[in-house]
């Protein structure tokens, strides 16, 4: 069968397993780098909406981060496809102890809405290759991860699809070559100092030599057997939800947990990432996601920090999700009244 006919029909598959192919066109993530430059292509050569390229330079490695911008915009200039590029000191827009890569991440999908809002576009693709996945999870393993991060990227979140999480990075590079086209190669990528770069060059050639040929085939089908699990957990999570959600000022989200006792650790566990992932906090590892759990199952009062100023508090009247100046705000409150009667149960 020809090649184009057997790419056009995995990257349809993809579009409308993700719900986007059918659009009136998308927003799509463009860092001049091989994958990134391979979804544009297929977009450019298959989908039928209008495409909007954004890029984001980061200002780094002593000026590479420019040619990349330079790159990505006299690509898209010969492709005829409108490129938003933004550039960012992404050092100096650091947030307290906030990583490199945090910060850089923050910026770019910023960037990434920012520039669909301003197209009038829903769809944010993003190039996230059947590699990238599979390194998710297996570092996600390393760190002790449940299902979810066994399952590694979502090929959806929202407004965000991957089109190309089913394409090996091999498999694109040829598709490009094939086609006469040229991308960015970013050296860091295969320092092996990184414990990323190290499982990518290092431990899934060696898995793949020595015990399984088709790892990555078979780590790809295990993260589709997951999402349908997980899929179905969080139907089950929603409902519970749903039916204990209370509203309750300054509480960003709150539960009812009158027999919360009897809701299985797994659909609990699911309902804490579901809750954290609609209030837009970073995911809880397993270890202090089972820490959670054993917190509810033990009942009192407690104070417990998800985030940086994010912390759940517990009484018997309820769970609810707050900032913590909200919470030193209530407790001050309440003390200087003396009026113990008075104390919100988040202040306990």
């Amino acid at each position: 069968m020809d090649l184009n006919i057997l790419l056009f029909k995995k990257f349809k598959a993809a579009g409308e397993r993700q719900g986007w192919w059918n659009s009136d066109g998308i927003v799509t993530a463009l860092s001049g780098g091989g994958d990134s430059v391979a979804l544009l292509w297929l977009l450019k050569k298959f989908y039928k909406g209008r495409i909007v390229a954004a890029h984001l330079d980061h200002c780094t490695r002593e000026g590479v981060s420019h040619e990349d911008a330079e790159f990505s915009k006299n690509l898209c200039r010969d492709w005829e496809i409108k490129c938003s590029v933004k550039v960012v000191d992404v050092h100096a827009e650091r947030i307290g102890g906030e990583s490199f890569e945090m910060a850089g991440r923050r910026e770019r999908y910023r960037h990434f809405a920012e520039t669909a809002a301003r197209e009038g576009l829903h769809f944010i693709s993003v190039g996230h290759s059947a590699d990238d996945l599979v390194e998710t999870q297996l570092m996600n393993l390393f760190r002790g991860s449940g299902l979810t991060g066994l399952r590694g990227i979502p090929e959806v979140r929202e407004n965000i699809v991957r089109p190309i999480i089913d394409f090996r990075r091999t498999e694109l590079r040829e598709m490009l070559r094939a086609n006469g086209v040229s991308w960015r190669e970013d050296a860091s990528n295969t320092d092996t100092i990184y414990a990323r770069n190290r499982v990518r060059e290092e431990l899934i050639p060696w898995i793949r030599k020595n015990l399984n040929p088709n790892f990555e085939v078979s780590m790809l089908g295990l993260a589709h057997q997951i999402d349908a699990e997980l899929a179905e957990r969080a139907v089950m999570s929603s409902a519970q939800i749903a039916s204990r959600l209370l509203v309750i000022a300054p509480a960003e989200a709150a539960w009812n947990v009158r027999e919360l006792y009897l809701v299985s650790d797994l659909v609990l566990a699911e309902m804490l990432r579901l809750q954290g992932e609609r209030l837009g906090l970073p995911t809880l590892s397993r270890p202090r996601t089972m820490n959670l759990i054993s917190l509810i199952r033990r009942g009192g009062s407690w104070r417990f920090q998800w985030a940086a100023d994010i912390e759940v508090c517990y009484s018997q009247r309820g769970m609810g999700w707050l900032h913590r100046d909200d919470i030193e705000k209530s407790i001050k409150k309440n003390r200087q009244n003396n009026q113990k009667e008075l104390i919100p149960w988040w202040a306990i």
